[in-house]
């Protein structure tokens, strides 16, 4: 995990004042850069709300601060320093009250390059020094990372690549949201609740030739192993997918697909929302929260949609003591 260039600014802006603090070179310590991408990659991957996409054909002064960062035409420095002090300016334009610290990190890979962004949040907490004084200190939230984008540096050369830049929002973004985005020339190209569906509704068919109870678990199965997949940040093959997921059915799930859906790409993009009903069922009210298991519906558990009513029969044997007062 190769960070080869790495530095950060503050900004911060409130209404009726802002400032920025731009730092004059990149870190210098390796080690302390790598250990900063090795926090901000698997809080990224994590994320279940990213989006997948490019720039927008209209694409703003972002872009062209990248495109001139590439060319040479801005040190790594300038073009970050330059980024801030734009993104300063439509936080000004728009009255938008933002504080926190912008770190750029490059990242060199064997088969890739990347550009990875992130607002980063500090916190106050304690710290016992050499000497073993308690002292006051700050240090970054990870917890607390707002923005975090990851530009391939390579696709965005060619133009028939559409999905070289990804975002995902966190901490206290709701209000920056249509901003950044606007500032990124962000345009959507890949849906993933409707790839997610679609892979999912295909799943439903091939399963339904058998029993129930093996229906449910395979599409279970299914959906748990797409979970993982988006856990770890990759996409679902649906031939790794038919290896890894046993199936009672004569006809293999990658063969079903081929005459099925000859269409559909090898790969997706899981939408881990949609896939979550496969697994487990889950609602709740004021008063009442229930969630059970996708297998335990027709067995432990059966509802009447007539009545929008659930049964539910075998239960846990501490709930049951608690009705009973024992």
């Amino acid at each position: 995990m190769p960070a080869t260039d790495a530095i950060a600014h503050r900004l911060t802006r409130r209404t009726g004042e802002q400032s920025y603090s731009l730092r004059e070179q990149p870190f210098d310590s390796e080690s302390l850069n790598n250990r900063l991408l090795s926090e901000i990659k698997p809080l990224f991957t994590r994320r279940a709300s990213k989006r997948y996409g490019c720039f927008a054909d209209e694409s703003g002064a972002f872009k062209g601060l990248v495109l001139s960062w590439l060319d040479q035409n801005l040190s790594f420095t300038q073009f970050s320093r330059k980024v801030i002090e734009q993104l300063a300016m439509l936080m000004e334009q728009q009255d938008l009250e933002t504080d926190g610290h912008w770190l750029f990190i490059v990242e060199e890979l064997e088969a890739a390059r990347r550009l990875w962004i992130a607002n980063l949040k500090q916190k106050e907490g304690l710290l016992l020094n050499s000497d073993n004084d308690l002292q006051d200190t700050l240090y970054v939230d990870f917890a607390k990372t707002g923005l975090c984008a990851c530009l391939d540096l390579q696709d965005i050369q060619h133009p028939d690549k559409k999905r070289y830049l990804t975002l995902s929002f966190g901490f206290g973004d709701r209000p920056l949201q249509g901003a950044l985005m606007e500032f990124v020339s962000f345009t959507d190209t890949v849906d993933t609740q409707a790839d997610t569906e679609r892979f999912m509704g295909l799943v439903q068919d091939y399963s339904a030739a058998m029993p129930e109870e093996n229906a449910k678990r395979y599409q279970k199965e299914v959906a748990e192993f797409c979970m993982e997949q988006s856990k770890e940040g990759e996409a679902v093959n649906y031939r790794a997918l038919a290896e890894s997921v046993d199936s009672v059915a004569e006809v293999g799930f990658d063969d079903f697909i081929a005459e099925r859906a000859p269409e559909l790409k090898e790969e997706f993009i899981p939408d881990r929302s949609s896939l979550k009903k496969y697994i487990r069922y889950t609602g709740r009210t004021r008063e009442v929260s229930i969630s059970f298991s996708n297998e335990s519906l027709g067995k432990s558990i059966a509802f009447d949609p007539s009545t929008e009513t659930l049964t539910l029969t075998d239960l846990p044997a501490s709930l049951i003591k608690q009705l009973k007062g024992e």
